[in-house]
């Protein structure tokens, strides 16, 4: 006969492998309703630019493909945990969000530095050093103001304010507050960002065209300031783009003249990965960053071109498929915040690379190489599937009490 202990050793062990079903079990499930709930087009499309993204640099770049996968495994997991949390809990850490964003800004005054790119120190001083790496924290406090402006702003739609003196005022005070921090920083290119997220989502909202109009009307009044505030080096960019000196493609120039030339090469099908003219020689500055679509231009020609531009579209279209299926305003402005983003970084680094816009050092969204500004939009794509996933559980469960009402009823 067994002894009492051994009795006891047993029932310690079957309570112990029951547990461990138990939770098998419920992690099985849990991973089942992600799996039904969660945009599976969405994660494909940016794992396959990521994929992409990631040839491309290694061409042009091998030693900034470390940075680059470690920035999209860390980005990766980052969007998994916020697609887990409900958005409207990050809506209403607004104050933290906010603040945390501010601060990291902020402290880029005092112990910031310069980012050294491939071929020269930039001119803006907006990194912080990391444990020896550069972090740029106005990347992060994009998606930080994705989540507080889609707040505010569906807080004054619900209330039924916004097309007042007052809320526009706050709003655009809002608004004003990343973008002053990165004109102080001397980071335009990124202050011209948030400009123009802001009016995507503050145009989206509904607002009266009394207001827009006006709002125009005071941009094309204060251009001249604008212009005024620029250094002469900024406005030579812009004045040789668009009122282009004789002889000075070897001047201001210089970089978009060899992109230009670069994509040219490619032709229809390119010149092979990694055996490309232009870009294996390094004649093209910034090519792993900046202009990285002239990479994907001479290597895979205009078919890799069209795919480049395919993917990015594809993203910004799911992107407006779930604002328009989202159950509130706040998820519709987040995920509109979210287009916003990479339609407005896709437009500047494509017009820049075709000399169609100035440099402004933007980057092209999942390609370009750069591991904060790659990490944090997939921080970005998480709040996304956190808006279509409890969309898809709120659609769920109106389905489940619909059918439930049949039975009931029949």
């Amino acid at each position: 006969m067994a002894s009492n202990k051994e009795r006891d050793d047993e029932t310690e062990m079957s309570d112990k492998l029951l547990a461990f079903r138990r939770f098998a079990a419920k992690m099985a499930n849990a991973t089942v309703t992600y799996v039904r709930t969660t945009y599976i087009a969405l994660w494909a499309l940016i794992l396959t630019c990521t994929i992409y993204g990631c040839m491309l640099i290694h061409s042009a770049r091998p030693i900034a493909i470390k940075t680059q996968v470690m920035a999209a495994i860390i980005g990766f997991g980052g969007a998994f945990v916020i697609s887990l949390m409900d958005y409207h809990r990050m809506g209403q850490l607004w104050p933290l969000v906010g603040g945390m964003c501010v601060f990291l800004v902020g402290l880029t005054f005092v112990v910031g530095q310069s980012a050294i790119g491939g071929n020269a120190v930039a001119d803006d001083v907006a990194w912080l050093n990391i444990f020896g790496y550069s972090f740029q924290p106005s990347e992060l406090m994009k998606i930080g103001f994705i989540i507080t402006f889609s707040f505010h702003l569906s807080y004054v739609v619900e209330k039924n304010t916004l097309n007042t003196l007052s809320s526009v005022f706050m709003l655009g005070g809002h608004a004003l507050v990343p973008v002053g921090l990165c004109i102080l920083q001397g980071d335009d290119g990124t202050a011209l960002m948030f400009m123009v997220m802001f009016l995507i989502m503050f145009f989206s909202s509904g607002l009266s065209w009394n207001f827009i109009m006006l709002g125009l009307s005071a941009i094309v009044a204060m251009s001249p300031i604008f212009w005024q505030s620029m250094n002469s080096h900024q406005q030579k960019r812009f004045s040789a783009v668009y009122n282009p000196q004789e002889g000075d493609e070897m001047g201001i120039l210089y970089q978009q003249t060899l992109g230009r030339v670069a994509i040219g090469n490619g032709g229809l099908t390119g010149e092979g990965h990694g055996t490309s003219t232009m870009i294996q020689s390094g004649l093209v500055p910034e090519d792993h960053n900046d202009f990285i679509f002239t990479v994907a231009c001479e290597e895979f020609g205009f078919i890799g071109a069209v795919f480049l531009l395919g993917l990015l579209f594809a993203v910004m279209m799911l992107s407006l498929y779930a604002a328009f299926k989202a159950v509130d305003m706040m998820g519709r402005f987040m995920c509109i915040g979210f287009f916003a983003m990479i339609a407005t970084q896709t437009i500047f680094n494509i017009g820049m690379c075709i000399s169609v816009l100035p440099v402004i050092g933007i980057t092209l969204p999942f390609f370009s190489a750069g591991g904060s500004s790659s990490m944090c939009l997939y921080f970005g794509v998480g709040v996304v599937q956190s808006v279509y996933m409890r969309t898809m559980e709120s659609t769920g469960a109106a389905i489940g009490k619909k059918r439930s009402m049949r039975v009931r009823y029949s």
